[in-house]
Order: C-alpha cells, then structure tokens, then sequence
C-alpha cells in the first residue's frame, strides 16, 4: 500500500501522475482478481493495457448498485477466506450490499479516517466520544475508531445512548469531541435545557458530523446546521462517507467542501446520460476506489448528487473537494410541477419550533402522479402548528404535502423499524 500523507499539497499534475499509477493497479488487479469485473472487459474487449492514465477512465464502463446486488460474490477480489472482515450498507435502499475487506484495507480506513479527523482540527490527546455503533457490520464505527487511534487520539465508544446518559458522561468524562449523526447533536440542543444544561458549557471544542449534510448549495448552513450552530458554535466539520467505497470525504476548517484524499479514490460527476460534468455543474457522483484489495470498485455510480470542486482550497491542499449532497438521485420528487429532493422538505420543517423528528413518505396517486406524506413527531397537536407547517412548506419548499402528526416515540419507532442502525427518513413507495 502506497500512503501519501502528503499528496495533498503536491502540485496537481503530480497528484494526477500518482492516481494514474493507481488506477492502473486498480484496473489490472479487478481484472484479474474479480469474475465479474474480468467477464465484462472481456465482453468489452477491453484490456488493462488501455488504460494508460486518468484520460482514459471514460473508457471503462460504469458500476451500480444494482449490479453489486446481483453479482456480489463476483465483485469479491479475494476468496472469502482471505478477507479479515466483513461489512454491509444498511440496506435501506435496497438489500444490504456485503464489502470484503483485508488487513491491508483495514489499514487503509483508518488512515483515510486519520486524515479527515486532521482535516477537521482533531489532534494527538484529544478525547472523543463515538455516538454511532461500532458494531452490526457498520464500517463508520470501526473507521472513526481506527482513525482516532492511529491519529494518536483516546476515544470513548458510547454508541446510541439516550440524551440523559450523553450529558451524564460528557459531564464526568469531559472529552474535547464528538463524532456523531446531526439529527444526534440537534437533539442534544433541543433537549439540553430539560436537563439545566448549556451545552457551551460541556467544554466541547470539535464536533465531526456524518451523514446528512449540514449545508446550503453555497456552502451557508441549512436549517439542520443553523441549528446547530446556534446552540454550540462554530466548532464542528461535516463529512461524507460511503460504505461501498470504504471512503470518506471531510472539510477542512475552511468549511468550503469536502476534501478527498487523491491515493484513495478518483471523483467525478456526471448527467443523467453518463457525461463527465465540469466543476461547479450539479450531477452524481461516481467514484473509482484506488488501493483496496478485498472489493475495488470501478466508476461506481453512488446515485447521491452534489458537485466537484478542482481549483486549489484555501487551507493549501490540492486535493479534489465534493459539495454537500443534495440528495439521491432516485429520491427526486415531481410533485405537482415541482422538482425536488426530500432534503428540501427537510430544510423546510427542521427550524419549526415543536418539530422534533419527522419521515418523509412517496408514493404513486390515483392519478399516476408522486405524492408526498410528511409525518411529524411533535408534542402539539394544535391547528396553529399544522397552518405554520403548512405555511412554512408552501414558503420554503414550495410544495403541500399531507401531514400526519405523531408523537415523538411514536415516529422513533418507525424511524428504526427492524431494528435499522439509521433512521428511515425518507420511505419510497412509488411505482416504477
């Protein structure tokens, strides 16, 4: 394995000549390791050889999800017997997908992890508190514990604790961070005051965020983030990851998008035909995983959409920045002539005063058309809160979906229906 601490800050043709090298070895080694990337060159009459560097990766065809979930023994580039753990996506858009890793990727992770923790202002010393499970195949957990401790780091595996015990240890174990989901860290500031506390006062310094994205297009803060913000500062860094790619992406204290780490993974965006888009066009994303033995992956279309960002940043890293995700693209609603994602009702209702968490449903109407159900789990159940979430959803989002008012507990259970390790937020029952 070829780690560069610093391949972030060489020139951009040298970092280009490095991911070269490594696409190479990607692409001789699914050709020769995995049966199914093998069989589709060969259908392809495609060589390792003609790809000589990172112009030619518009030749090789894409991968989906939908293939993996078909074929995904064949994608294996080790027997199973070789590889040192086993982990899977969540499944909640889909059958869970099974990803191999080896020692030599277990390795990998953490240095991923080590370099986005710095690129957040995490340091040697610090203690951090991990609010997301390190266990039930969940590659998050086990990555931010890798990473920390590599970075020289103590950690505190708290996992999915109620408010009560979070502020309990916090008091008593006083750690200097948190790795935790927004919705987690929003609900800690909604509910601080039910316990006398200010959460300035934790002594909290750095906050990692993963999963929903915490920002605007133009990089503002979104309801979520502003929220957030506003109970503990500007002390925290958003993050994306994916589990198929065993790779995440982390801003920097610039805060102006998320940095990849260019000996990891190769980036780009694309239109809905496939066509390679240019910096600052919306499109999905697609990623092409360097030095990963137990299941590379090829121009995987990860189906979230966002943007990519070449020029150098200002922290002095030339490494390639995505924007925050704006959503999945099989997520996309046309609900009454209006396009969106579902983060868009999202940003509508999260800053309302009485929303405490909510689920998004689609489905087909009788009319052949997408038709939207917000269920919200609220404390109230007044007609004023229903006119000012509709007022506000008109407002923001531009869209009347129906609502369904729940309690809080109530919604927390389909939430986490099954036994799900993430919250179901968005639930799509439209037709094809």
């Amino acid at each position: 394995m070829k780690l560069r601490h610093d391949i972030d800050k060489l020139p951009p043709d040298k970092i280009e000549q490095v991911q070269a090298e490594l696409l190479k070895e990607t692409v001789d080694r699914v050709y020769k390791k995995s049966g199914y990337y093998r069989s589709l060159y060969k259908s392809l009459d495609l060589n390792p050889s003609d790809i000589q560097g990172l112009e030619d990766l518009t030749k090789l065809p894409f991968t989906s999800r939908e293939e993996i979930s078909k074929n995904n023994w064949d994608f294996f580039s080790v027997d199973r017997e070789g590889a040192a753990e086993l982990v899977s996506t969540t499944g909640t858009t889909g059958d869970p997908v099974y990803v191999a890793m080896t020692r030599s990727d277990q390795q990998r992770l953490a240095y991923n992890e080590e370099k986005s923790f710095t690129n957040a202002g995490a340091q040697k010393g610090d203690l951090f508190f991990i609010d997301v499970t390190c266990d039930n195949l969940f590659i998050a957990g086990i990555a931010y514990y890798s990473g920390l401790i590599k970075l020289g780091a103590s950690v505190v595996r708290v996992g999915a604790q109620n408010i009560a015990r979070q502020f309990d240890l916090i008091k008593k174990l006083k750690p200097r961070g948190i790795v935790a989901v927004p919705s987690f860290i929003a609900q800690m500031a909604r509910r601080s005051g039910d316990y006398g506390i200010n959460v300035k006062d934790l002594g909290l310094q750095k906050i990692v965020l993963i999963g929903d994205s915490i920002r605007n297009e133009d990089f503002t803060l979104n309801p979520l983030g502003s929220l957030i913000s506003g109970a503990f500062g500007n002390i925290f860094s958003s993050t994306y990851g994916i589990t198929e790619g065993q790779v995440s992406f982390c801003e920097c204290r610039q805060r102006l998008g998320l940095h990849s780490h260019p000996d990891l993974v190769l980036a780009e965006i694309i239109d809905d035909e496939g066509n390679p888009l240019p910096d600052g066009e919306t499109g999905e994303l697609v990623l092409t995983t360097l030095q990963i033995e137990g299941m590379p992956l090829v121009r995987y279309k990860t189906g979230d959409i966002t943007f990519k960002i070449s020029a150098p940043c200002e922290c002095g890293s030339n490494s390639l920045r995505i924007g925050p995700v704006m959503g999945r693209k099989y997520h996309r609603l046309k609900f009454k002539g209006v396009t969106l994602y579902p983060k868009t009702i999202e940003n509508a209702i999260l800053d309302v005063e009485g929303v405490e968490n909510y689920q998004i449903e689609a489905f087909t109407g009788d009319d052949h058309t997408d038709h939207v159900l917000l269920r919200v789990g609220t404390s109230r159940d007044d007609e004023s809160f229903k006119t000012m979430l509709t007022e506000r959803l008109r407002a923001k989002a531009r869209v009347s979906p129906k609502l369904e008012i729940m309690k809080p507990e109530e919604l927390s259970k389909k939430l986490f229906n099954g036994g799900n390790r993430k919250a179901i937020t968005f639930i799509d029952k439209r037709s094809v």
